[in-house]
């Protein structure tokens, strides 16, 4: 599944990526309009004969494509399974839901913490380009530890790949509401961004879209880069205790990368589904 086509597939924009996947013959004008002819008139037939022809080539397109992501494979790497087993967070991961829920309690607090697949294709082009050559690098440092018989290493290039994935970390207490964290993980570490305080606990508790307004319009204090410099590392202990640390800074990128590859594959799945359907 990490193989170094699928990975660079991945990491550039997603238009760019799908669009690939669908034949020339798609995206070619249907004809060309002649003013006054009979022929761009004709053009819109409705023959049967047609439509399935094109139906077919579009099928055939999409099962090329999902033959090569099921080559890949589908399991779960290594060092995913690892850190959800030893670490202290709870991962709630939908088939065909583009966020992931990770939780866990600390004490009296419940933390919660909400970032999305989607940000995998939203990187800039800068660092679309980094995340290439980093592949590029870990295929090439892979291969050359296979070949030295030292693996000891094997597996981390991959594990070390990042991109900005943006988190929403939320930590409540009985009766006391919460604060909600505006954070980017990413090079394993969690940039804070900003942080507000929510007093009103139905409302922290809530995840409807209505509150998810109201969170919005509270005041979100300054910047967290521009508060005091001793302010800041002590609040970055604060979540390091919680273990909003580096192993999940480097985890959350890691998963976003894994899920992206699942659910691509059944997004095809589901696509084939309806294009075939009669």
């Amino acid at each position: 599944m990490f193989a170094l086509r699928t990975a660079a597939a991945r990491a550039i924009p997603a238009l760019a990526m799908r669009a690939a996947v669908l034949p020339k013959a798609i995206f070619a004008p249907a004809f060309v309009a002649r003013a006054g002819t009979v022929s761009a008139v004709r053009a819109f037939s409705n023959s049967p004969f047609a439509w399935d022809k094109t139906d077919k080539n579009l099928l055939t397109a999409i099962e090329s494509e999902i033959k090569h992501e099921e080559e890949q494979g589908d399991e779960v790497p290594d060092y995913i399974t690892e850190y959800l087993k030893t670490g202290p967070f709870e991962i709630t991961n939908k088939v065909g839901s583009d966020e992931v829920t990770m939780t866990r309690k600390f004490g009296n607090e419940e933390i919660k913490i909400v970032f999305s697949v989607s940000d995998i294709n939203s990187a800039d082009d800068e660092e679309e380009l980094d995340l290439e050559d980093d592949l590029e690098e870990g295929h090439q440092g892979k291969e050359s530890l296979s070949a030295s018989g030292d693996d000891e290493e094997e597996g981390d290039d991959l594990e070390s790949l990042t991109f900005p994935v943006r988190c929403l970390i939320t930590i409540t207490k009985p009766n006391a509401g919460s604060i909600s964290i505006d954070a980017v993980a990413q090079d394993g570490a969690f940039i804070v961004e900003s942080i507000s305080n929510i007093k009103d606990s139905a409302l922290a508790a809530s995840s409807t879209a209505e509150a998810d307004w109201e969170k919005r319009g509270l005041y979100s204090g300054p910047p967290f880069a521009e508060l005091d410099e001793n302010l800041q590392v002590e609040f970055e202990k604060y979540l390091e205790e919680r273990q909003i640390d580096s192993n999940l800074a480097n985890f959350v990128p890691s998963y976003v990368f894994h899920k992206d590859q699942v659910e691509y594959t059944h997004w095809l799945k589901d696509l084939k589904a309806f294009v075939s359907a009669k």
